[in-house]
């Protein structure tokens, strides 16, 4: 499998749902192994969507550094994700990502309209070769990587 990211830059307006203003949102393409970078262009600073970057988790998830957050990145990070996009800057003028309609269909409207285009990088993936469990003992959730094959898919159970 090879690295992915969008055909052209993409543009479009949204309301923040937090603070109920316009803000604007731009896609666009990135070379390969930069990842999926928020770059804030009313603070100058940029920072990539990864676990180091997480902020907070409570309400909305929350990424940045010491310069700048953005928060309620979920809908537009599924939309990244469901699309396979592994390289990707999203410029915002705001701390959030717009609602647009409480959905992830309008960024992936703006994704079918910039186009994927599949770089000649591999991908970077994780491949589970053993057990793993993790148990929450605050909320007393369980996870588990019990592999079922069936018809050449993968199921990860959580029980």
């Amino acid at each position: 499998m090879k690295q992915r990211t969008i055909g052209k830059r993409v543009e479009g307006v949204g309301i923040g749902l937090h603070k109920g203003e316009p803000i604007k949102l731009i896609l666009e393409p990135l070379e390969a192994d930069s990842g999926v970078v928020f770059y804030r262009s009313d603070m100058a600073t940029s920072f990539k969507a990864e676990p180091s970057s997480v902020l907070n988790t409570q309400m909305a998830t929350v990424i940045g550094n010491e310069k700048a957050t953005v928060s309620t990145i979920e809908h537009l990070m599924s939309a990244i994700n469901s699309y396979g996009i592994d390289n990707i800057r999203v410029i915002l003028d705001a701390n959030e990502v717009p609602v647009m309609d409480g959905s992830a269909i309008s960024f992936c409207m703006m994704l079918d309209e910039a186009g994927i285009v599949e770089l000649e990088a591999d991908k970077k993936v994780i491949v589970v070769k053993r057990e793993v469990e993790v148990f929450c003992f605050e909320f007393g959730n369980y996870i588990n990587n019990t592999w079922q094959k069936a018809k050449r898919k993968y199921w990860l159970w959580m029980t």
